[in-house]
């Protein structure tokens, strides 16, 4: 699939707790305010949908006093693919109203599901299974299966990895190189096929992660750039020209509950307008955590009015750009 123009997407994640009603609510919300490609309604926390599945296959990874560990020197490998049960209900969903969708599916990479993961005794993270790259292999050679089953049925899918914008660029460790890095993501990327495939990493972005994500063979790069403008720095026009990368821009708050204006928004989108023929606008980050005065229907009311005002930004933009 060939991406063209001003696109909007969602990262995933809404302050509703889990039903197949809240469900249903956010993806027909999301279809309503005309996004080009919705994530399915990710109202899990992102580590327990995968780890949770992993721990009933019983695999070496366990679930003990609130915490995930890894019980066996290694894990099992030979599991089903994890975490997909919410993108299948969404497809399904799709199916049977016979809508045009195209969904995207938002998976938790490797390099996260490590993070989660106790191996031993001593701080955050050294001791995790993030600290040994080759558990992290493992890690990436079980989803790779989820990536793959997802690219039946996705138009998009994004590879999640929120820890790599904590640890790259941080003075941690890690006897793992920038290599090993991108042989992971593009590990993962081979396994989507021909969908459009990026990751989402919200924070701080250092420039030496840049350089890295620049060097895979990912098609698009997500980050949040209105409660992280300095991010802007770390990419030129001229970088994701020669590489071959989209970027998609965060563009309203996932955290703050004031509403961007549509005026707002649109100023922003405008500093991109050298970026490329292409760009895919989306919030910061996921709206998991946006509960307002203890309120997540109020969180999540606010984020959809966030989304809508995005949309007609994204719409604005096109009128003036092209």
């Amino acid at each position: 699939m060939i991406l063209r123009g001003f696109l909007t997407s969602t990262i995933g994640s809404f302050p509703l707790e889990d039903s197949e009603a809240n469900r249903e609510r956010c993806l027909k919300d999301l279809i309503s305010l005309g996004i080009d490609f919705p994530a399915y309604p990710q109202l899990t926390e992102m580590g327990k949908q995968f780890l949770d599945d992993l721990v009933s296959q019983d695999c070496g990874i366990t679930w003990r006093d609130g915490r995930y560990r890894l019980a066996t020197k290694e894990i099992n490998v030979d599991v089903e693919p994890p975490g997909l049960e919410p993108l299948l209900w969404a497809v399904k969903y799709i199916e049977e109203r016979n809508l045009n969708v195209k969904i995207k599916a938002a998976i938790t990479g490797p390099f996260t599901l490590a993070s989660y993961i106790e191996v031993g005794e001593g701080i955050f993270p050294l001791n995790t299974a993030l600290s040994d790259i080759n558990l992290v292999r493992l890690i990436a050679q079980i989803v790779s299966r989820t990536f793959e089953v997802a690219s039946r049925y996705a138009s998009m899918i994004s590879i999640d990895e929120p820890i790599l914008g904590v640890i790259v660029g941080a003075r941690i460790p890690f006897k793992y190189t920038e290599d090993d890095i991108i042989e992971v993501f593009n590990i993962l990327r081979e396994k989507c096929g021909n969908k459009p495939t990026g990751t989402h990493i919200c924070g701080r972005i250092s420039p030496r992660l840049a350089s890295i994500l620049l060097k895979t063979s990912l098609d698009f790069l997500s980050h949040e750039f209105h409660d992280s403008p300095k991010n802007i720095e770390v990419y030129s026009p001229r970088d994701l020209r020669e590489s071959g990368k989209i970027l998609s821009v965060g563009c309203v708050s996932s955290r703050n509950p004031r509403i961007e204006s549509l005026e707002e928004i649109l100023e922003l989108m405008l500093r991109f307008k050298d970026y490329g023929d292409c760009l895919i606008f989306t919030p910061d980050c996921g709206f998991r955590n946006l509960i307002v005065e203890g309120s997540r229907e109020r969180g999540y009311e606010i984020a959809i009015r966030k989304l809508r005002n995005m949309v007609l930004a994204a719409r604005k933009l096109s009128e003036i750009l092209c």
